[in-house]
């Protein structure tokens, strides 16, 4: 093997991704083939390398091929009168290696837009007397200063988001439309303060009836005209606002409050003075808002085709505004994320206490639906270090799972069939070639694999070499990830 390689460490798992090249005589990966071998020696069976180049004696059989899986300049010597293969074997020089030489390999950057729950109970006390909130922006403080996040893209949306289209006040409830009705009128009996536009809105034997305030207190009262407990007058209320302001529209949240640029001392601090704006109030859109961000995820993802780019889900609270409110109905729109193109992951952080019946596995189904895992804090633990760690370790899986395809030279292009994937774990084993399986489709649960974004027997060029899910978990636990070129690419064995 070749022993120029160029290691890129990711600090985040402790993987080491090399870039190496199957030793020959000169060739490359990306075109024509590499110097032809010596006479004497014949390059044999259907494994054997690819190159242009030939012998340069007088029996110059089975050196070289007429097609390159390499790249590089047509080698010298005599023709060659070998068959065609793109074989992992003997080197297209005739030796007892393919040809090729080393690059840098480069993970593809990863992007994440991050939909930050700004509900009410964000301001729930914790055990620690900190609030739920302070224990999550903390936690995104030291996520967005830690070196290890260093350029990597961060955008930064928050839910829930009032309505652009609702009026800041009313005076009728054809103002609010759909988002009324106006708050000048409340069912008499009911505790809850129901406000309504008729007696249907109300529980059966109650009414509807015209909500007023006391001119001294500022209490409310519905006894128009009459005086009030503690002196003044119940005076009615002619202009208020609308029932429900909050926004379900996937764009509304797709529009972000800091949009997706590398991490730096400066975006840090900017996505913190967004943060320190916020001021957590009313309900939870959950659906509304996760649609939001998958939708704001793949335009990015659209502009930069080489960027990874996931959605992650931040949360303390289960849905409680917009349809589908349940677990199921709100995993498929993860799920459409997931499997639209370019495809987007969701991962969800949940932070619950031991109360919300329900709430680990709606969180755990909306994460299966985008793929991914769900992070589910207890709120009597360290909520802050836990927040921190999931982020950390959605860094980190989602850095282990995609990589760029390498750019040939000016002038060559690359034969897609002569690169192979390669794993050293952590623990000292032996190396594990990764079988290429063409698509994601094909990838099998146990033994993972890998395959191109697109297929370039289509004619498409591909920009990414991608793990299957079973993989891409393996080289999360770190370890070496060795990318060789110009050997055939091998496939899992026709059982």
């Amino acid at each position: 093997m070749d022993n120029r390689s160029t290691m890129v460490a990711l600090a985040a798992t402790g993987i080491s991704v090399f870039f190496a090249a199957c030793g020959g005589a000169g060739g490359s990966v990306f075109g024509g083939g590499g110097t032809g071998g010596d006479a004497a020696t014949a390059s044999t069976g259907s494994d054997s390398g690819t190159g242009a180049g030939a012998g340069s004696g007088s029996d110059s059989s089975g050196t070289g091929f007429g097609t390159g899986s390499g790249f590089g300049d047509t080698g010298d010597g005599g023709a060659s009168s070998g068959t065609l293969s793109s074989g992992a074997g003997d080197g297209a020089g005739g030796g007892t290696s393919c040809a090729g030489e080393t690059s840098t390999a480069e993970l593809v950057p990863l992007d994440l837009y991050i939909m930050l729950d700004a509900s009410g109970s964000m301001e729930d006390r914790l055990p620690t007397r900190d609030t739920k909130w302070e224990a999550v922006t903390e936690a995104l403080e030291a996520f967005f200063t830690d070196p290890q996040s260093a350029g990597l893209g961060v955008g930064l949306q928050y839910f829930p988001l009032r309505d652009p289209d609702v009026p800041a006040t009313c005076t009728s409830n054809e103002e609010c439309g759909a988002h009324g009705p106006c708050k000048l009128r409340i069912c008499r009996n009911d505790p809850r303060l129901r406000y309504c536009a008729t007696d249907a809105d109300c529980m059966r034997g109650d009414s509807c009836v015209a909500l007023g305030v006391c001119s001294r207190s500022g209490n409310l009262c519905t006894d128009l005209g009459e005086s009030c407990y503690r002196g003044g007058m119940c005076e009615a209320v002619t202009e208020s606002e609308c029932q429900s302001p909050l926004s379900c529209d996937a764009e509304v949240y797709a529009a972000p409050a800091v949009d997706i640029t590398p991490l730096d001392a400066a975006k840090a601090e900017e996505l913190m003075a967004s943060i320190a704006a916020q001021d957590p109030n009313d309900g939870t859109p959950t659906a509304g808002a996760l649609a939001g961000a998958i939708e704001r995820a793949r335009d990015h993802a659209l502009a930069n085709p080489t960027h990874r780019v996931i959605a992650v889900l931040a949360t303390d609270g289960m849905p409680s505004l917009c349809d589908p409110q349940d677990g199921d109905g709100i995993a498929e729109i993860a799920s459409a994320g997931l499997n639209g193109s370019p495809s987007i992951s969701t991962f969800v952080i949940g932070v619950f206490d031991g109360n919300d019946d329900g709430a680990e596995a709606t969180m755990n189904r909306i994460a299966e639906g985008g793929g991914t895992q769900a992070f589910f804090i207890d709120t009597n633990t360290d909520v802050s270090s836990a927040f921190l760690e999931a982020l950390n370790e959605i860094r980190g899986k989602s850095l282990a799972c995609e990589y760029q395809v390498p750019t040939p030279s000016a002038g060559q292009s690359l034969d897609y069939g002569t690169l192979n994937v390669q794993h050293t774990p952590l623990d000292g084993g032996a190396p594990a070639t990764i079988f290429y399986v063409g698509d994601e489709a094909s990838c099998d649960a146990m033994a993972g694999g890998w395959y191109y974004d697109v297929d370039p027997a289509t004619g498409d060029k591909p920009t990414k070499i991608m793990m299957c899910p079973a993989t891409c978990s393996q080289f999360g636990k770190g370890g070496q990830v060795e990318l060789k070129v110009g050997c055939k690419t091998e496939v899992p064995p026709v059982r």
